[in-house]
């Protein structure tokens, strides 16, 4: 009896709980309320029906129970074409939200967004893709060009509203509806145009949808009067409805006239049986789903349904589960593809470290913080020096496998920086720009000298020999620093100054550093006038030969002359060969200015002839970048001499160790056609490079010529005179005539002349003249000496 109390007074309580919402206007029924009331109702009115109503009411009932089933399956496709139309629109919305095609439309280049839409479409199996600049105007577009222009003249009042928000729509091409989403593209607060998606609703769609609210959903004109039709929405001059023939209203009626009246109450005790029983078996599943849905909105993926029903519900639950499955596999997979991405856009790909993005990213950041604390920042640019000869020689492999251990030595400094104890308070950043460029960044800095000390330390660290794929391979480095906020306040300039400032180190001879100066700028304009100005000094006539003599020191005459350019340029004064020599090899000048030299030393070692002179061998230097094109070099060569007459025994050419670096082979190979013509060849500069006996040797070469730098010293350091002593002796062995650069005085000449070496070069004999001065010392031609008996006993020695 109690229990039966609290049961009245809670269905009391709930009465009025739904009369004060109904009065409010919140009251919210629910599916459970439905069928129970619904099923009741139709209860009740049947059975009323049967007793008080004849046939024809009967009729009008059911007629007006297939109108209300009709309404329910018409709301019912109403919600799917809704929710399909929000689907296409989220799912669109998603799409144009992401980066990748956010940074297309931002470049707004058109055939990018054709390729774009032509891409999209087959993916996302849509009909058209439209992309409306601000105006809503085409810019670009995938699909049917019909198609396309019934979507814009179909709905201009969705495109103006779906400036604001995503709008759909449905629109009639070829008797078929078509979904239409309009997505606005903005960018920040600017909206920058929109994307239309047209997709087809096609009729398996449209079959569903009768099945799930069994009834007819078709696109035409209006039904005839032996159905029951509800519309839906007007599509042109058609419409979309749910149709139901009056057939299965006909049979019930025929069914109910014999059991209405004895059935009518088990009937309605039954509607409200079966309406308790659905009530509980389908909204509590429904509500389950709902909230697992909302745990998972929130972010709670391990939520999971109850499987043990062994039904509908059940399947439904399992489904469920499965999608949550996928779903969190998905994500997993999705976020180590953007770690990936992530970790590829902003490291190097080979040594792993930060690339110039990240840098820039970390400098400008650094910046920031500096500013408000008055801290300085050094940028180190770094730079390896001959570095393509280690990719010409061993290969890009040993090029690669060298800057990893240079990116681990400088991990090394960096540690050391950083580390707890040392002098320096702030962080260090190693970051790898391209090639063989490094960059590092050092933050708080009390001083310049610290970072000197660093510079020499990186340095050193660098000079010990790498180990390359069984090579030992000795590199050094350039370095250019840069200071914050002294030489820049923001990261973009702080590194173009470090690039600069290494830029110098490196014409220093590298294996150094250099701090950023304001007359670095000027330097850099000079370069650009001197690399403008070179290109036209060939055509403007600006260049003269200079001639140096070479004395033998037997006969003390003059035996050959070396051909040296100048240059005045136009505007300017006499530029070093020092200066623009590099510049022309650089930018691939030197090879129509060294053709140039070549024809006119010859020219000029004719005209001397011409005049009486005394024959001379005429020297030139040849640039590797000559080399490099050999049929071509080697035809010149044939040419010229063939074109003026110049006895081949005449010219000699000048090859630096450096040309043989990039590939030996070919080199040996050339210099072999060139001899074959009967010119000499010297090899220039020996001493400076990687000097090889094994090579040496290979080479079809005439004469050697000693570096200046290895004569400075010799006469008065016993190491120096030995290492020439064995060069010299070394080159007799092999039948090769020496030449020595750089002789300045005499007391270096009597020393030269006691090793035995056969001609010297330098400013005791003259300094490189103008060709009339070099005719007026030929014509000069000083008198024969005779070495003293101790040179000569000791010269012979030398040769044995």
């Amino acid at each position: 009896m109690i229990v039966l109390r609290h049961k009245v007074a809670r269905c009391r309580r709930r009465i009025g709980t739904w009369v004060r919402r109904w009065r409010r206007g919140t009251l919210r029924v629910t599916l459970g309320t439905r069928i129970l009331l619904v099923l009741v109702a139709v209860a009740t009115t049947s059975t009323a029906l049967s007793v008080l109503m004849q046939d024809s009411s009967l009729s009008a009932d059911l007629r007006n129970a297939a109108r209300v089933r009709l309404r329910r399956a018409g709301e019912i496709v109403k919600q799917l074409v809704d929710e399909r139309l929000t689907t296409q629109s989220d799912r669109y919305r998603a799409l144009a939200s992401s980066p990748q095609f956010l940074a297309n439309v931002e470049a707004g280049h058109q055939p990018t967004l054709a390729y774009f839409a032509e891409q999209l479409r087959p993916v996302h199996d849509a009909a058209a893709i439209l992309f409306l600049d601000a105006e809503d105007r085409e810019i670009a577009a995938s699909g049917d060009v019909g198609l396309r222009a019934a979507v814009l003249r179909a709905a201009p009042s969705s495109r103006a509203a779906a400036r604001d928000r995503p709008l759909t729509t449905v629109v009639r091409w070829h008797d078929e509806p078509h979904a239409v989403a309009y997505i606005p593209i903005r960018d920040g607060t600017r909206r920058r145009g929109s994307l239309v998606a047209v997709e087809r609703v096609r009729p398996e769609e449209r079959a569903a949808w009768s099945r799930l609210c069994r009834a007819n959903v078709a696109l035409g004109p209006a039904s005839s009067a032996e159905q029951l039709s509800f519309a839906l929405a007007p599509i042109g001059d058609l419409q979309l409805r749910v149709e139901a023939p009056f057939d299965l209203e006909d049979q019930a009626l025929q069914r109910s006239r014999g059991n209405l009246l004895a059935g009518g109450m088990l009937g309605l005790a039954l509607a409200l049986a079966a309406s308790i029983l659905l009530a509980r078996n389908l909204v509590r599943p429904i509500r389950a789903i709902q909230s697992a849905t909302d745990r998972i909105g929130a972010g709670e993926l391990g939520t999971r349904l109850d499987e043990g029903r062994n039904d509908e519900v059940g399947d439904v639950a399992r489904s469920f589960n499965l999608m949550l499955d996928s779903l969190q596999r998905n994500m997993r997979d999705r976020a180590v593809f953007e770690n990936q991405i992530s970790h590829l856009a902003y490291h190097d790909s080979l040594t792993g470290l930060p690339n110039r993005r990240l840098l820039k990213q970390r400098l400008a950041a650094a910046l920031e913080l500096a500013r408000s604390q008055t801290s300085q920042i050094a940028v180190m640019f770094l730079d390896l020096d001959r570095f393509k000869n280690v990719n010409d020689t061993l290969g890009h492999s040993a090029g690669d496998s060298l800057l990893l251990e240079v990116a681990s030595r400088l991990h090394t400094c960096i540690e050391d920086v950083v580390a707890p104890g040392s002098r320096f308070d702030g962080a260090a950043m190693l970051a790898r720009l391209g090639g063989d460029e490094f960059t590092l960044m050092v933050t708080d800095i009390a001083d310049r000298d610290q970072v000197a000390g660093l510079a020499d330390r990186i340095i050193a660290a660098l000079s010990s020999p790498f180990d390359v794929t069984g090579h030992e391979v000795t590199v050094s480095a350039s370095l250019g620093i840069a200071m914050a906020p002294d030489d820049a306040h923001d990261a973009e300039t702080l590194l173009r100054d470090s690039d600069m400032a290494m830029f110098h180190a490196k014409t220093r001879g590298g294996r150094g550093y250099e701090f950023y100066a304001d007359s670095m700028e000027e330097i850099a304009a000079r370069r650009l006038a001197l690399e403008n100005k070179l290109r036209r000094a060939l055509e403007n006539d600006e260049f003269e030969l200079f001639f140096q003599p070479k004395l033998d020191l037997e006969t003390n005459q003059i035996t050959g002359m070396e051909a040296l350019l100048r240059w005045r340029a136009a505007g300017l004064e006499v530029v070093s060969p020092d200066e623009f020599v590099p510049l022309a090899e650089e930018t691939g000048a030197i090879v129509p200015i060294g053709d140039w030299v070549l024809r006119r030393a010859v020219e000029q070692c004719l005209a001397w002839q011409a005049e009486g002179l005394p024959q001379v061998r005429i020297a030139v230097n040849v640039s590797a970048r000559q080399m490099e094109h050999r049929d071509d070099f080697v035809a010149k060569v044939a040419e010229l001499l063939a074109e003026t007459g110049l006895e081949p025994s005449l010219l000699e050419l000048e090859i630096t160790e450096s040309s043989l670096l990039k590939d030996e082979e070919a080199a040996v190979a050339l210099m072999h056609r060139v001899r074959e013509l009967g010119v000499g060849l010297s090899l220039d500069d020996f001493g400076t490079g990687y000097s090889s006996l094994s090579y040496l040797r290979r080479m079809p070469i005439d004469t050697l010529k000693i570096d200046r730098s290895f004569i400075q010293g010799a006469d008065g350091n016993p190491a120096d005179a030995a290492l020439v002593g064995s060069i010299v002796a070394m080159a007799k062995v092999l039948g090769l005539r020496v030449v020595v650069e750089g002789v300045e005085t005499r007391r270096q000449r009597r020393f030269l002349e006691q090793l035995g070496c056969d001609e010297i070069q330098g400013f005791l004999i003259s300094r490189a003249v103008p060709a009339a001065q070099a005719a007026a010392m030929l014509r000069r031609r000083p008198r024969k000496r005779r070495l003293p008996a101790v040179l000569r006993k000791r010269r012979s020695r030398a040769l044995v």
